[in-house]
């Protein structure tokens, strides 16, 4: 990236703190130093400032080789860039926690600023003497130590101009191997896949890289410069990739043999790095000849365009997966193999794969896995393509961190494994390798995992499972980049301060991570997530308590306060209104601690619950009573309208009475007095 392209942070910013060891300064940038995998920033020792650092911060949607840093700090080689320091920070620039790896200033210039830069070639004998030699020793301690480099090229490499000239291989470990690699510099197979899919690469890729970076700083130039990646793809496949890069260029013949023997697309033929400590020793080598790939002495024709070889028929195939499904049942690849091809172990294979693809039944996407299959039969190297994705079995790692983290491409690399997709590349590989058993089992776990859409499963679980290293994707923590489930609830704690009502913080990122980093999780807790509303807080809450008391931190108020704001359902279990309104408060004063097993004893305490329901019970049995006892009565008063007009009656008939007797006796009052 140019230095006018970038957006420079104030220059107030002070230092940010990696823990204590190191001090970034986001007021100094050096664009210099800037890589694929993010900016560059002035850094030192907090201890020891006399030694120069700077500080790459990653930005990538995908995670930086964590579990591989420390076997590279370990080499001590003077043409490996040191890498220094690691970790998380709180990137005041972005107002977010960001990934930084911190490495050695190299003494020197970068070799190649761009890949479309032209710079003076260096002689074969300066890259025999000394290039070669140096490279290849960073390249011995890196398989050593059973890692890959995946990021050797020209603009990865700076050159020490002194006395004791030097190349100094640069950063390896902010991006997956392969990932910012250019094309040119992978091997077909690795070329064929999406970056993110290219997976961990082998020794044997660098050493191929090596060849085409000898080839770059001979000619000046990156081979094929100028050519677009599909053309120049295209012709690696039709020619092979020594002659598609070298064709109208004159090699040294002090180049020649170790050129022949790196830039060559069969892996097993390839140098390895003992061939090259026997060349440069003095022993020479057979010499190696460009192996073209199988070609038909008649085309297929496929949407307008001539296929030649097999690999060729697998790449286009991929492309229009319709078409190419129409082909393959009308039987037009089958023969055209055969007898054209005259390849019966491919045609063999292929139908293989076709009565694979087909043992269900027409189902959806039928087309697809057909022609994925096919694929892969035809080209058993490449990575596995479906659905516009082409991925290597160990690549759906970093796949699924960077298309979950973008939105984009998840539900195809999902159904790829659903659909035995992997295993299938497996059974077709011509040499058998005892990971492969191991791959094929975490595979099945996974496709498991996949199948089940219940919280804390599915292509989150999925995702936590095969990439070990990514951080916890959840909106609400996102910005924190948690790595560990103490990360994790550290993040929770904060987010809970702006946490809004009825917000849940367990939602299937979240779950999802805490089962993938916690072995020991009763998943029966997992059950709850999707249960009824009163159950489902009071798990969420059991599975974060549990977090906790396993990875700390010891308190999180701001975590314990929010779970306090989704706990109503759980209240409301308390059928006790003034015993409801005490563990509301119990549970609220227990959350300004901030330990959420205490929380969890006041909200889901059993002794309680069945003492209140006993209660509750008591209550319904009081109110069963006193309702029967009121029916009794009314039932032996009978009808009341009944008894009101009876009684009724009896009265108005002795007021009747009453007053009759009454004027009687005023009656025999007066007569007397007459008298």
């Amino acid at each position: 990236m140019a230095a006018a392209d970038r957006e420079f942070p104030v220059s107030d910013l002070g230092p940010i703190d990696l823990g204590g060891r190191a001090e970034i300064q986001p007021s100094a940038p050096l664009p210099a130093f800037d890589t694929p995998g993010g900016r560059a920033y002035l850094a030192h020792r907090v201890r020891e400032k006399k030694t120069e650092l700077f500080a790459i911060v990653c930005e990538q949607p995908v995670p930086p080789r964590i579990e591989a840093m420390s076997s590279f700090r370990a080499i001590e080689n003077n043409n490996l860039l040191h890498l220094m320091d690691w970790g998380v920070v709180d990137w005041s620039p972005e107002h977010r926690r960001r990934f930084v790896c911190v490495f050695e200033r190299p003494a020197g210039r970068r070799i190649m600023e761009r890949l479309d830069d032209v710079i003076e070639g260096i002689a074969d004998d300066a890259l025999v003497r000394v290039v070669l030699p140096q490279l290849t020793s960073v390249l011995r301690d890196i398989a050593q130590r059973s890692l890959s480099c995946g990021a050797l090229n020209p603009t990865n490499l700076f050159i020490r101009e002194s006395a004791a000239a030097a190349v100094v291989l640069g950063d390896c470990v902010s991006l997956p191997p392969g990932y910012a690699q250019p094309l040119v510099y992978e091997p077909l197979e690795r070329a064929l896949a999406d970056r993110s899919g290219r997976g961990n690469g082998s020794i044997a890729d660098d050493l191929y890289a090596l060849g085409v970076t000898l080839l770059s700083l001979y000619l000046g130039r990156t081979p094929g410069r100028g050519l677009d990646e599909q053309t120049l793809l295209q012709a690696r496949m039709d020619k092979g990739t020594y002659s598609a890069l070298t064709s109208g260029t004159r090699i040294p013949q002090s180049l020649v043999e170790p050129l022949r023997g790196l830039i060559t697309d069969d892996a097993r033929q390839r140098w390895t790095l003992n061939d090259l400590d026997m060349w440069m020793q003095g022993r020479r080598l057979s010499p190696k000849q460009a192996q073209l790939p199988k070609r038909a002495p008649r085309p297929m024709e496929f949407q307008g365009r001539e296929i030649w070889h097999v690999r060729g028929a697998a790449w286009a195939f991929s492309k229009s997966p319709i078409a190419a499904a129409q082909v393959i049942e009308r039987g037009e690849l089958d023969r055209w193999l055969r007898r054209s091809l005259n390849d019966e172990p491919r045609a063999e294979a292929v139908a293989n794969a076709v009565r694979s693809a087909t043992a269900g039944g027409r189902a959806s996407n039928v087309e697809e896995r057909l022609v994925s299959r096919v694929c892969t039969a035809l080209d058993p190297p490449g990575p596995l393509r479906y659905k516009g994705r082409a991925i290597m079995p160990d690549g759906f790692g970093t796949a699924l961190a960077e298309a979950l983290a973008t939105g984009e491409g998840g539900q195809a690399l999902a159904e790829m494994i659903v659909g035995q997709l992997p295993a299938f590349w497996i059974s077709v590989q011509a040499e058998y390798k005892a990971e492969q058993v191991l791959m094929i089992q975490q595979f099945d776990a996974v496709r498991a995992v996949l199948e089940n859409t219940s919280p804390g499963f599915g292509i989150e679980r999925a995702l936590y499972g095969l990439s070990p290293v990514a951080p916890c994707l959840s909106p609400a923590v996102a910005d924190h980049y948690p790595l560990t489930l103490g990360d994790l609830m550290a993040a929770l704690d904060v987010a809970g301060a702006s946490a809004g009502p009825g917000r849940d913080p367990m939602d299937r990122h979240v779950a999802a991570f805490i089962a993938t980093r916690n072995p020991k999780l009763n998943e029966r807790l997992l059950a709850t997530l999707a249960a009824e509303t009163a159950r489902r807080p009071v798990g969420v809450l059991a599975i974060l308590a549990d977090t906790q008391r396993r990875a700390g931190p010891p308190k999180v108020p701001g975590l314990a306060l929010w779970m306090t704001s989704i706990l109503d359902p759980s209240f409301k279990r308390f059928r006790n209104l003034k015993k409801r309104e005490e563990v509301r408060a119990a549970a609220q004063k227990a959350a300004r601690e901030g330990v959420l097993d205490a929380l969890l004893s006041i909200v889901d305490d059993p002794k309680a619950l069945t003492q209140d329901h006993h209660g509750f019970l008591d209550a319904m049995r009081r109110h069963e009573s006193l309702t029967a006892r009121i029916n009794k009565i009314e039932e032996s008063l009978g009808d009341r309208s009944d008894v009101a007009v009876t009684r009724g009656k009896r009265v108005a008939a002795m007021v009747a009475s009453g007053i009759s007797l009454a004027g009687l006796a005023l009656i025999v009052t007066l007569m007397a007095g007459v008298k």
